[in-house]
């Protein structure tokens, strides 16, 4: 695999360091697509399908060698890449983008999350939180933000997306698990307020509040999920949503590392 400098980041605007910066939409698509399958062959198939997912022009092939080519001419003029054209290789059925997937956002962004959610489940909730928040902290926006969607990259920015809430969630759960349930109200009512269907962020919500000593209010929180919830999607509260408003009515204290 070619050394390089080369840094990509797609978790926010496409960023692509130590090379001239890449402003034709087409182009910026197919290195996005390129990056979020590091190392693997992409074939020519998916590249049309993600360029042109509606009707490929005639002549769809040749243009996308012109795409490689010109991208190919980019990564061998980077300043730190006199073998950059290296990167970006011709295999049977496509393309393969040679870069270690430590230098691409995603990758390192997954590898946080998944160290982070282990540290969890081994009861080093300091770690963990450490970990995590390392892994949120890659985040500079939404996946792609000035990247055009076709379905392949639509699809990646949900996964990625949901990734996203999977480990906040992991996050506020380890600084629960240390003790710092007041710090996390604040941001678990925005959470609450702008994902009204994310039942989660509700009994975290009320966890910090009860631990906090405000029964009250993780109660009310409580009620609120209630509402929306049959408002919404004419369902119940989960049985871990009810069973944490039962210790809360009943007085026992729950766990701070339970899992909502």
């Amino acid at each position: 695999m070619t050394d390089t400098n080369v840094l990509i980041h797609l978790l926010g605007s496409l960023e692509v360091t130590d090379v001239e910066k890449i402003t034709a939409a087409k182009l910026r698509q197919v290195i996005a697509l390129l990056a979020a399958n590091a190392n693997a062959v992409v074939s020519t198939e998916q590249l049309i399908d993600e360029l042109w997912p509606a009707e490929p022009p005639r002549t769809v092939r040749t243009i996308l060698q012109t795409y490689i080519y010109q991208l190919r001419k980019l990564f061998a003029g980077g300043s730190a890449n006199e073998n950059g054209s290296e990167l970006l290789g011709t295999r049977p059925g496509g393309y393969v983008l040679a870069l270690p997937r430590t230098k691409i956002d995603i990758f390192r962004f997954q590898h946080l999350a998944d160290s982070g959610k282990e540290a969890l489940a081994r009861n080093e909730p300091e770690l963990a939180g450490h970990l995590l928040r390392d892994a949120l902290g890659l985040w500079r926006g939404p996946v792609l933000a000035d990247v055009d969607h076709g379905p392949r990259l639509r699809g990646l920015s949900v996964y990625l997306e949901e990734q996203r809430l999977e480990a906040l969630t992991l996050r506020i759960e380890a600084y629960l698990a240390s003790g710092r349930h007041r710090e996390t109200i604040g941001e678990l009512r925005y959470l609450v307020a702008h994902h009204e269907l994310h039942e989660s962020f509700y009994i975290l919500l009320m966890r910090a509040l009860h631990g906090s000593g405000r029964r009250a209010e993780a109660l009310e929180v409580f009620g609120e999920l209630r509402r929306v919830l049959d408002e919404e999607l004419g369902l119940e509260p989960s049985f871990e949503a009810k069973r944490f408003q039962a210790e809360i009515l009943t007085g026992s204290r729950a766990t701070a590392c339970s899992t909502p």
